[in-house]
C-alpha cells in the first residue's frame, strides 16, 4: 500500500474518532470535584507576551457582528491592506481565488498569509487559498490581524502576517442565533448551542448560506450566458472540553462542511466538501502553560472552467477538474515558561503533512473534451522555535526568536494521456527535493510616558509554493497559466518601525513605517501573447489569449506606512480612520528583465477606509463606513489598469429586549461599480453591486 493510502486510511479514521471524544465529553462527570472555571472554560493559550511588539489588528466581537458584509473576509476589509486575490467578496470569487495577503504584498490566488482557528491551520492543502464560507464571523469572538511579523512561532505560510481566529463562546449554557435575509435571495444563519458542567463543556454549530449573487461582468460587457455567481453551502460542528485535574483541559472538535458556487455562467460550477477535526490539550501551572494540537484534515474538489466567445453568446467548457482530493494532517506544541519576575521564554515544534492531486479533463477544440490530465504531489514540513521575551520594567519590553525548519517535496508528477484512447503524451515524474530554512525575528517596544509609545521589529519568513501551483496549469477563459515544478521557496525579510500617542483619553493616534524584501516571490509571469504554439511550454495560445507560467521573481521591493487614529468624539460617537501606503515593485528579474521598476500586479498603492459609529445608552447602535482605494493593474506588465474606487457601507443594530436585537445592513450604498478585473481581451470583471440586508440575533 502506498504512503498516499496509508495516509487516508489514517485520517478517515482520526476524524471519526475526534467526534466520538466530543460527545463523550458532553456526558456528566460524576464524582468531580470542583476546579476553577479558567480551567475549564479556557480554549487556547492567551496570547504572548511578545504580541505588543508587532503589529495587531483586532477586530472583537462587536466589529465582526456589525461588518456590513455577510462574511468574515468581508468584515477583515476594515484593515486596510487585508485583501483576497481580485477586489471581491468571497461570495462572488472563485474558490480558488480566495487566498489572503495583508499590507499589499503580493496578492495571489495562494495568498502569503496563514489563518488559524483555535490554532490550527485552516489554508487549503493544495491550494494555499482559504474557504472563507467554512468561517462564519457569528461564530467568532475575535479576529486578531497581525501584519509582518515574519515565521516566528507560525512556520511556513505566514509571510505577509498571521490571522488567528478564536471560536466563540457563551458566558453560559444556552444558545446563540442569527439570520439575515437580505437582496437577491440571499440567507445567512448560524445556530450556537453550548453547555457547561462543573468540569466540562460541549458545543454544537450549523451555519447555512445562499445568494443568487451578482452578475461578475461589467453592465455593457454582458451577453446572454452571463448568469449571477449563486453561492449555496453550509457548515457542521461538534465538539466539547474536560478538566482533567486541576490543571489540564483536553478538547476535542470536528467539523464538516459543503458549499457550491456557480461562477456567473451556467455552466462554471465548483463544489467543495471539507471533513476536518482536532484533538487539543491546554495545561497551565504558576509558571509554566503548554498547548498541544494534532489535527487531520479531508477535503474534495471539483470545477468546471469555460472559454466564452466574443458576443458573449456561448460558452465552452475549457477545463472539467473532475476529482481534486487532498488531505493533511498535523500537530503544534507551545511551552511557556515564566523563568524570573522579568524573563518568559516560549518554544515549540510543528509538523505538517499535506498531499493532493488534481484530475481533470481538457482540450476542448469544440467537439467535447479530448484529454485527461493528473497531477500532484506531497509536502511535508517540520519546524522548532524559541523566542525569549524580557520585561524588565513595565515601560520597556524586548523579545528576539529564531525558528529552523525541514521541508520535503515528493512524489510530484503530470500525466496527461488521450481521452479517447489512454495513450500517453506526457508522463513526468518529477525529483523529489528537501532543504531547511532559518528564519529570525525581533523587538522592542518602550512606553516613554503615559501619551507616547515607540516600537520596532525585524523578521524574516518563507513559503513553500503550494501543490497547486507546482503541479497545477490552469486556463481561465482564454487565459493560460502553467504549473512550474522548479519553483524555489519565497523568502522574505522586513522592518518595520512606529508609534502610539494618546494625548487624551478620547484620542489615539498610531503610524508604522515599514520596508520589505520578498526574493523568489512566485507570480504569473507573461510568456507569450500572440496566438500559436509556444515550443517551450507546448502549448497552444488562442486568439485574443495570453500565455503565463509561475515563475520565481528574484526581488521585490515594498515600503510602506500604514496609520490608525481613533476619536471618541463623546460618550456615544467614535471616529476611526485607518490608512496604507505600498508600493511593492519589482526590483531585480534577470530572467524577465521588461518587468524591473513595475509594481507588482493586484496592489493599489493607497487604501483607507473611515468609520463613524454610534451608540446608544439603551444599546442601539449605527456604522457608516467608507473604504476606498488607488488604481492597481491586474498584469505584471502594468498594461492592464483598473481604476480605483470608493464605496460606503451603512450598518444599524436595534435592541428589542434581553438577548434579542433587530439589525441592518447596506453595502456599496450608491452602487458604485469596482472593477475588479481585466482580461486580455478587454473583459472587465466587478465587485459587489449594492446589497441589503435585515437580520435578528437572539441569545438564549
Amino acid at each position: 500500500m502506498d504512503r498516499k493510502n496509508i495516509l487516508f486510511i489514517r485520517l478517515r479514521h482520526f476524524i471519526p474518532t475526534l467526534g466520538l471524544i466530543a460527545a463523550n465529553l458532553s456526558a456528566p462527570v460524576a464524582a468531580a470535584e470542583a476546579v476553577p472555571e479558567i480551567r475549564v472554560t479556557a480554549r487556547r493559550l492567551p496570547p504572548s507576551v511578545n504580541e505588543p511588539a508587532y503589529a495587531t489588528t483586532t477586530l472583537d466581537r462587536d466589529a465582526l457582528a456589525r461588518a456590513p458584509g455577510a462574511r468574515l473576509d468581508d468584515a477583515l476589509r476594515a484593515v486596510p491592506g487585508f485583501g483576497l486575490f481580485r477586489r471581491q467578496s468571497s461570495r462572488a470569487a472563485h474558490p480558488t481565488t480566495q487566498g489572503v495577503s495583508l499590507r499589499g504584498l503580493g496578492p495571489s490566488g495562494a495568498g502569503r498569509t496563514l489563518v488559524l482557528l483555535d490554532g490550527i491551520p485552516q489554508n487549503d492543502a493544495f491550494g494555499g487559498w482559504i474557504d472563507w464560507s467554512r468561517l462564519p464571523a457569528a461564530a467568532l469572538d475575535t479576529a486578531a490581524v497581525t501584519r509582518g511579523g515574519g515565521a516566528g512561532p507560525w512556520g511556513n505560510a505566514a509571510l505577509a502576517g498571521v490571522i488567528r481566529l478564536s471560536g466563540r463562546e457563551l458566558a453560559r449554557s444556552g444558545g446563540a442565533l442569527e439570520l439575515s435575509a437580505g437582496t437577491r435571495d440571499s440567507f445567512d444563519g448560524t445556530a450556537l448551542v453550548q453547555g457547561l458542567g462543573e468540569r466540562g463543556a460541549w458545543h454544537g454549530l450549523v451555519h447555512g448560506h445562499r445568494t443568487d449573487g451578482a452578475i461578475l461582468v461589467r453592465a455593457d460587457q454582458r451577453g446572454p450566458v452571463d448568469r449571477r455567481a449563486a453561492d449555496r453551502g453550509g457548515v457542521a460542528e461538534a465538539g466539547g472540553r474536560l478538566a482533567v485535574g486541576e490543571r489540564t483541559v483536553v478538547r476535542a472538535v470536528a467539523r464538516y462542511s459543503d458549499s457550491r458556487f456557480v461562477n456567473g455562467l451556467d455552466i462554471a460550477v465548483s463544489k467543495a466538501r471539507v471533513a476536518d477535526g482536532a484533538l487539543s490539550l491546554l495545561y497551565e501551572a504558576d509558571d509554566t502553560a503548554l498547548e498541544a494540537n494534532v489535527y487531520g484534515r479531508d477535503q474534495g474538489f471539483r470545477a468546471v472552467f469555460a472559454a466564452v466567445n466574443a458576443a458573449r453568446t456561448a460558452a465552452t467548457p475549457s477545463l472539467d477538474q473532475f476529482s481534486v482530493p487532498a488531505r493533511a494532517a498535523g500537530g503544534n506544541v507551545v511551552v511557556r515558561r515564566r523563568l524570573d519576575a522579568a524573563l518568559w521564554l516560549d518554544a515549540g515544534a510543528d509538523v505538517r503533512v499535506a498531499e493532493g492531486e488534481t484530475n481533470e479533463n481538457f482540450q476542448n477544440l469544440g467537439q467535447g473534451f479530448t484529454r485527461l490530465r493528473r497531477a500532484g504531489g506531497e509536502q511535508r514540513l517540520a519546524g522548532v522555535f524559541a523566542e525569549a521575551n524580557w520585561r524588565p520594567t513595565p515601560a520597556l519590553l524586548a523579545t528576539l526568536g529564531g525558528r529552523l525548519d525541514a521541508w520535503r517535496q515528493s512524489d510530484g508528477l503530470r500525466r496527461e494521456s488521450v481521452l479517447a484512447t489512454g495513450a500517453l503524451v506526457r508522463d513526468e515524474r518529477f525529483p523529489d527535493r528537501d532543504g531547511t530554512v532559518g528564519t529570525v525575528r525581533g523587538g522592542v517596544r518602550y512606553d516613554a510616558d503615559a501619551r507616547w509609545t515607540l516600537r520596532a521589529a525585524a523578521y524574516t519568513g518563507f513559503r513553500l509554493p503550494t501543490l497547486n501551483e507546482l503541479y497545477r496549469p490552469f486556463r481561465v477563459g482564454n487565459d493560460i497559466t502553467e504549473a512550474n515544478p522548479a519553483l524555489d521557496l519565497e523568502r522574505l525579510a522586513g522592518g518595520e518601525a512606529g508609534f502610539d500617542w494618546r494625548p487624551m483619553s478620547a484620542l489615539a493616534l498610531g503610524a508604522t513605517y515599514f520596508h520589505a524584501v520578498l526574493t523568489d516571490a512566485v507570480t504569473n509571469v507573461t510568456v507569450r501573447t500572440a496566438p500559436g504554439l509556444d515550443p517551450g511550454l507546448n502549448v497552444v495560445v488562442p486568439p485574443g489569449g495570453v500565455l503565463r507560467q509561475r515563475r520565481n521573481l528574484s526581488r521585490i521591493v515594498t515600503d510602506g506606512v500604514e496609520a490608525d487614529l481613533t476619536a471618541d468624539l463623546d460618550a456615544r460617537w467614535r471616529l476611526t480612520l485607518r490608512y496604507l501606503y505600498s508600493a511593492p515593485t519589482v526590483a531585480r528579474s534577470p530572467q524577465q528583465p521588461a518587468l524591473r521598476g513595475l509594481r507588482l500586479a493586484q496592489v493599489p498603492r493607497h487604501q483607507a477606509t473611515a468609520e463613524l459609529t454610534w451608540r446608544s445608552a439603551e444599546g442601539a447602535a449605527v456604522s457608516a463606513l467608507v473604504r476606498g482605494a488607488g488604481p492597481q493593474f491586474d498584469d505584471d506588465q502594468n498594461t492592464r489598469r483598473l481604476a480605483g474606487y470608493a464605496v460606503a457601507d451603512l450598518s444599524a443594530e436595534v435592541r428589542l429586549g434581553e438577548g434579542l436585537a433587530l439589525t441592518a445592513a447596506v453595502e456599496n450604498l450608491f452602487d458604485r461599480t469596482v472593477e475588479a478585473g481585466r482580461s486580455a481581451d478587454g473583459l472587465v470583471s466587478v465587485g459587489t453591486p449594492r446589497s441589503a440586508r435585515l437580520g435578528l440575533r437572539v441569545g438564549f
